[in-house]
């Protein structure tokens, strides 16, 4: 019998299923679509201790922590990810330029003391931006460059799907998790379409599907927040770091040249197609701070769903039911603080010491 059934196969869910199946345990992984296919191949996969938007980024010391130690993690990680799979998922530390565009933002960034707990940093003038990034707008005032970086998550996902499964995880696909069984206050299997599968534990990793599974409770609220998001053949530019801007947009170099910019955050529902206010925001607010997008083509556009809980804050750990554990609702970023969350959940899994204190993120927190 599986020892954990593992719901969901973003990155979350695989570097979950890694991590137990490393320890030991019989994973199952079951993912509805496709492994990475979800919010993390919608993902820009910005790896920051600020996160990816001073406004939209909420969750307070607790979900600086989570950046702060999973960026720690991140080389080490992504190299072992690189060696057991055989595929680079371009972790690449460029470093992370957030950009003032106006004097007011400028004093804000440099006197406000919550930088000092983004690690190392360093002010640069418009004159130092300019020279850092060529292709950046006169009109912006300065930047403060974080450390950080960003990853493929599409790699990322492919490399790690062929990790889990060389760690011998089983994947099914087209696995839709529609009710948890349980028996007595314990959890019992997990029920797809008319089969049941029985296993000891189950983590939940399902993103903005996690509260429509029967029987998963707590019920959490997780609620999907679209982004509308584009990428350009940006070779002619060529952009070295991530840039941050308070308000978004956000704009991460890929090796191959590509440029993406992202992204909306919008409280409207599932409907993947892409509208006029959205597109049009994005286009003015990048071209605000790269004029030079402007004649730079179009290589791909899509729709990403983050699953956003209502606190700000990711749902870690056990849940009402012994043996069901949640780890999902990690909003606008999930990917940086992604090895943290997953040290944290494994150690509750395998009920080993958590390696900090995981009263934050329970999701009985939602009772």
């Amino acid at each position: 019998m599986t020892d954990t059934l593992v719901v969901g196969g973003g990155v979350i869910g695989l570097l979950i299923a890694r991590e137990l199946a490393r320890s030991g345990r019989k994973v199952t992984l079951l993912e509805k679509d496709r492994p990475g296919g979800g919010a993390t191949w919608a993902s820009a996969g910005i790896i920051s201790r600020f996160g990816t938007s001073g406004v939209a980024e909420r969750g307070g010391e607790a979900g600086l922590l989570l950046r702060e130690r999973s960026s720690a993690r991140w080389p080490e990680l992504a190299a072992a990810i690189n060696e057991e799979s055989g595929l680079d998922p371009e972790y690449r530390e460029s470093g992370a330029l957030l950009l003032a565009l106006t004097e007011r933002e400028a004093a804000q960034l440099q006197s406000d003391p919550a930088r000092k707990k983004w690690g190392k940093t360093e002010w640069l003038s418009a004159d130092e931006l300019r020279g850092a990034e060529p292709a950046l707008s006169p009109a912006l005032t300065g930047a403060l460059l974080l450390e950080g970086g960003s990853v493929d998550t599409r790699r990322l996902a492919q490399a790690l799907e062929i990790a889990c499964r060389r760690q011998g995880v089983a994947i099914r696909t087209g696995a839709l998790v529609r009710e948890v069984i349980a028996e007595g206050g314990r959890f019992r299997g997990l029920r797809i379409q008319e089969e049941t599968i029985a296993a000891e534990s189950a983590v939940i990793c399902a993103g903005t599907g996690s509260p429509a599974i029967a029987g998963a409770l707590p019920r959490l609220p997780v609620t999907p927040q679209k982004g509308q998001i584009f990428a350009l053949d940006a070779r002619a530019i060529s952009l070295r770091h991530v840039l941050l801007t308070n308000n978004d947009p956000y704009f991460v170099p890929r090796t191959d040249g590509r440029l993406i910019i992202g992204a909306t955050r919008e409280f409207a529902g599932e409907d993947p197609r892409h509208t006029v206010g959205g597109l049009s925001w994005l286009f003015s607010a990048g071209m605000a701070v790269i004029p030079a997008i402007e004649n730079l083509a179009i290589s791909e556009m899509w729709t990403g769903f983050r699953p956003f809980c209502a606190d700000g804050l990711p749902a870690i750990g056990a849940g009402a039911l012994e043996g069901l554990f949640f780890c999902t609702g990690h909003g606008p970023s999930g990917i940086g603080p992604a090895p943290a969350s997953v040290e944290l959940a494994a150690a509750l899994i395998c009920g080993a010491p958590p390696p900090f204190d995981p009263a934050p993120f329970d999701p009985k927190r939602f009772v």
